[in-house]
């Protein structure tokens, strides 16, 4: 931001005659706000990508003290909104993230930042506005030209591509990412914004960083293309992927507030497997708990269900608010319950209602295509068909799972009896049936008629009274 335009956002927004006469204006409207919440889907529609860590900032207060009052008068005042929509950028994001209570809370608390960033490919620009963090979470507001045109059946779409420690240059690792998309019909009311959200498991994050992300176009076919039966479409859905530009930036952060700390080192053992709580770190935007696996256990522990439960009931499970990040080694898992920014809560409990669990001695089968076997033999699993093509191989397996849970059985790289490592063509799951989950794999034929399989997760097994594990109050 230039200092114009710094010294025009105070005398407009922080008391001067124009907040008085954009007051008075609001006042003045009284009809409400054209917006439904089904908009929202529209504006988080989410695509997770895995990456790892750290994150960034900078502040102009006028535009922070403007944007608390901005939040507050949003969620109560109709006729505000309306005004607002004709501030440049700031209105934009409120009436972008107004049904998204953490976020509008945590502006409401000035933890939005400004950064008003654009870079540029050749005569490519993208924006970084505002960005929000804490010492574990980020959220970046990108914000596409105004000029930046969608056609019909195409999305734009951002991805990272390497994060840095700003000072340096380091590659980070240990976060994961979610990202919004944006389609034709929400180009104009998204106002050209893409949100990502990252997440830092591993340490804690450096005062600046650097990072690269690539802008694409994706042109989506208005019909799925069949292939016909016996034959391997590598993608039945023909899409096209556009690179648009590849954009860097650079932010710096202010300081963090500390987390609150508290050690358990409670030993809990569930279906004969010993799991630890380690420790538990509040944060602005939530609560970590870090859990370690014994390796003495027979089984590796795939999963946990999860819920949050404020007395007695259940307010958070499953991707509903809280994540799971595992450690390489499935040795611990580190578990992020989000909350409302900023929002104190009631008394909190973390229920482990049940578990995933994969013997050891299980984890790799070998399958032979030719006699339909699995060895050694799994319960509750079976190869329920093989089809056979020219140099390729499709399989389907039946798993019996509870209800109509669904979930990846298999990495993507398997072997040959010789030790040849390839990867799986293509890879679905179909939702359970009678409570028979289908897994669909397309695999290259090997000349033994026999490939190495590993299995990454295995059916849920629900305990008969829930572990609860009190949660401290921020």
């Amino acid at each position: 931001m230039t200092e114009d335009n710094q010294d025009m956002s105070k005398n407009s927004l922080n008391g001067g005659q124009g907040w008085e006469a954009l007051l008075a204006e609001a006042h003045a409207e009284p009809e409400g706000l054209d917006f439904v919440e089904e908009r929202l889907e529209n504006r988080i529609g989410l695509n997770k990508r895995k990456k790892r860590r750290k994150r960034a900032i900078y502040s102009s207060l006028s535009t922070v003290a403007a944007a608390l009052v901005f939040v507050f008068l949003v969620n109560t005042n109709g006729a505000f909104a309306q005004t607002l929509s004709r501030l440049p950028v700031i209105g934009q994001l409120i009436e972008y993230i107004q049904f998204d209570k953490s976020l509008s809370r945590a502006i409401e608390n000035e933890y939005i930042q400004e950064v008003d960033l654009t870079a540029w490919d050749g005569d490519k620009g993208l924006g970084l506005p505002y960005v929000l963090a804490d010492a574990k979470n980020l959220v970046l507001f990108f914000q596409l030209p105004d000029d930046f045109e969608l056609a019909a059946d195409e999305w734009a779409h951002i991805y990272l591509k390497e994060m840095r420690e700003g000072r340096t240059g380091e590659k980070l690792e240990g976060f994961a990412y979610t990202t919004s998309s944006l389609s034709p019909e929400g180009r104009e009311e998204n106002h050209g914004f893409i949100m990502q959200r990252y997440h830092f498991s591993e340490g804690e994050l450096p005062e600046q960083i650097s990072f690269d992300v690539l802008l694409e176009l994706e042109n989506l076919p208005r019909e799925k293309s069949e292939a016909p039966v016996g034959e391997f479409a590598e993608d039945a859905y023909e899409h096209q992927m556009q690179e648009i530009g590849s954009f860097t930036f650079e932010v710096k952060f202010n300081e963090f507030a500390e987390p609150i700390v508290s050690e358990f080192h409670e030993q809990l053992s569930i279906r004969g497997q010993s799991i630890t709580l380690e420790e538990m770190r509040v944060y602005p935007t939530g609560t970590e708990v870090s859990f370690a696996f014994a390796d003495e256990n027979t089984s590796w522990v795939k999963g946990l269900d999860l819920t949050v439960a404020e007395e007695g009931e259940s307010v958070l499970r499953g991707s509903q608010g809280i994540s799971a990040i595992y450690k390489e080694d499935y040795s611990g898992m580190t578990v992020f319950i989000e909350s409302d920014y900023f929002d104190k809560p009631k008394e909190q409990e973390l229920w482990i209602r049940g578990l995933r669990l994969l013997d050891k001695e299980e984890e790799f089968i070998t399958v032979d295509l030719e006699k339909k076997t699995i060895t050694p033999a799994i319960e509750g699993m079976e190869l329920k068909e093989v089809i056979k093509g020219e140099e390729k191989a499709n399989l389907v397996f039946a798993t019996k799972v509870m209800g109509e849970e669904a979930f990846g059985a298999f990495a993507f790289d398997y072997q040959d009896e010789q030790g040849n490592t390839y990867s799986l063509k293509n890879m679905g799951t179909s939702s359970s049936q009678n409570s028979w989950m289908e897994t669909h794999i397309t695999v290259d034929y090997p000349e033994s008629g026999r490939i190495i399989l590993q299995r990454v997760s295995s059916p849920l097994l629900i305990l008969e009274e829930p572990i609860r594990i009190p949660l401290p109050q921020r």
